[in-house]
């Protein structure tokens, strides 16, 4: 995708002008005398060229204000204020029912036919500058689109993604001088390049399916007469379940009773893995798991860990004074399909 603009200013301005003065594209002349061209915004401004009066340049801006014809016949409209500059001089009018040509012979100004004539719209009417030389600044741009990039998280629920890096789009823009004297181009250099790499989106998204965050918050549960059921998320998402078993909970924690810092399925100890017996329990299932007294929520699980026997499941924590806190309690274990 590329972008061109350029922007214009006379001798005595120079680089000063760059922050004030209106942007616009040069065109080659068609046969026609004028010639139309397209902002990237969608605007357009008219460049014109009279035999008897050199070429003009008209912004969009200027168009309101003036009806374009034909060089010598570019009608003003009455009653604006126009600031004209020529010959480092400025002089102040305001036009009546008259042509440009007519204008300045009105101001005693006359152009010869290599002079240029740029129009614009100023901030308290129009300017026109009237000089044998501009400066033309062109800034053009060559965007490369930005990736997007998925980073899978065997760890997450498959419906989470998290942007983890926001993109940005690469961008290659080259700033040239190009002075035009004359009625002619005579130089072009180029004063400004500038390389922007593109940066990725990346976005992280989990893969397991039917599961959810130790932490996330579940607005509802439903058990259906056979045993299984569903369990519904704050966040409106719906996971099934196909067994709820009663157990006993305990808790455990790394370094109190020779726990170690891995599970038996390799995997660190941390919270929301969960210890076992896995000829009732297989490692790997996914769980939710609730206190009976109402009082704890553990969360979403995985059964990781191993060490405990028959109907008993221990629950990974922290700290060793979570531990005692828990105790022994009660668990209902909803089996995640």
């Amino acid at each position: 995708m590329f972008r061109t603009h350029k922007h214009f200013t006379g001798r005595a301005r120079r680089l000063a002008a760059l922050a004030v003065l209106p942007l616009l594209i040069l065109l080659t002349l068609t046969g026609g005398g004028q010639a139309q061209a397209v902002y990237l915004d969608g605007s357009s401004y008219t460049h014109v060229e009279d035999p008897a009066g050199g070429t003009v340049f008209l912004t969009d801006d200027s168009a309101s204000l003036l009806s374009v014809t034909r060089g010598s016949e570019l009608r003003l409209t009455p009653g604006v204020t126009v600031t004209v500059r020529y010959q480092d001089r400025a002089r102040s009018a305001v036009t009546a029912d008259e042509t440009l040509d007519e204008l300045l012979t009105r101001l005693d100004i006359h152009p010869s036919p290599l002079e240029m004539t740029a129009i614009s719209k100023a901030d308290d009417g129009m300017e026109i500058v009237v000089d044998a030389e501009f400066i033309f600044y062109e800034k053009t741009s060559q965007v490369t689109e930005h990736e997007t990039v998925y980073r899978y998280n065997d760890k997450k629920p498959a419906w989470q993604e998290t942007v983890v890096q926001e993109g940005h789009d690469g961008e290659h823009t080259e700033v040239y001088e190009i002075v035009y004297q004359d009625g002619q181009e005579i130089s072009r250099q180029l004063i400004e390049l500038v390389d922007t790499e593109p940066q990725p989106t990346i976005i992280e998204k989990g893969t397991i399916e039917n599961f959810a965050n130790h932490g996330d918050k579940v607005s509802s549960i439903v058990t259906n007469a056979g045993g299984d059921g569903t369990i519904t998320l704050e966040n409106g998402e719906v996971l099934t379940f196909h067994e709820a078993k009663e157990m006993t909970g305990t808790a455990y924690t790394k370094s109190e009773g020779g726990v170690g810092a891995y599970t038996a399925s390799g995997t660190p100890v941390r919270v929301g893995a969960v210890a076992v017996d896995k000829d009732v329990i297989p490692l790997g299932s996914k769980l939710y798991i609730v206190s009976n007294d109402g009082k704890y929520v553990y969360g979403f699980a995985v059964a990781e860990d191993t060490g405990v026997h028959g109907s008993i499941i221990d629950l990974y924590m922290d700290t060793y004074s979570e531990c005692l806190d828990f105790g022994r309690r009660g668990c209902t274990v909803y089996i995640l399909d």
